[in-house]
Parts: structure tokens; C-alpha cells; sequence
């Protein structure tokens, strides 16, 4: 058997409310908890790849735009509505009736 080895490229854009640039940059990164990174690399690894580390830079784009905004709302509500199906189907209890 072989190795391969590289980089998962993963573009993210979130927006934020206007306010000092620190502020900002920490708002932009707080959906990045723990948590969510420990669930990136279970799922990976559950497919065989093994991750040693994990993480997220983002960086002030400029102003968002209304377009910009309605996309992320809409990724939003759709991308919510694929999870509740993804974890709702991993959890279903299967019963069977033997008669």
C-alpha cells in the first residue's frame, strides 16, 4: 500500500457586523470552536484520513454587498436543513418485530 499526503482547500466566507477590526476577526472566527474542528476530523477520519492538525485564517474582505449577504443566509438555511438530515438519518434506531 501507498501514502498520500497533501491539503484539504476549503474557501470560507462569513460575514460579520462592522466594528473594530479585532472585534471583527474574532466574531468572523468564533463558529470555529473546538467542537466543530473535533467533528471535521472525525468525519474525516471515519473515511480513513488522518488529520494532525486543523485550522482556520480569515481575513477582512471589505464591506458585503446585498447579494453577497443573501447567498450566505441562503448556504445557511440550506446547509442547515442537510446536517438535520445527515444526523437524524446517522441516528435512527432500526427495530425489527420477530414474529
Amino acid at each position: 500500500m501507498n501514502l498520500y499526503k497533501g491539503k484539504l482547500v476549503v474557501d470560507i466566507v462569513t460575514a460579520v457586523e462592522t466594528d473594530t477590526e479585532e472585534v471583527m476577526t474574532e466574531k468572523a472566527h468564533e463558529g470555529f470552536a473546538t467542537e466543530l474542528f473535533g467533528e471535521i476530523m472525525a468525519l474525516l477520519g471515519a473515511k480513513g484520513y488522518c488529520t494532525k492538525s486543523i485550522g482556520a485564517t480569515l481575513k477582512n474582505a471589505g464591506k458585503a454587498d446585498e447579494v453577497q449577504l443573501k447567498l450566505i443566509e441562503s448556504n445557511k438555511k440550506e446547509a442547515i436543513k442537510a446536517v438535520e438530515k445527515i444526523y437524524s438519518k446517522a441516528n435512527r434506531s432500526t427495530y425489527y418485530i420477530q414474529m
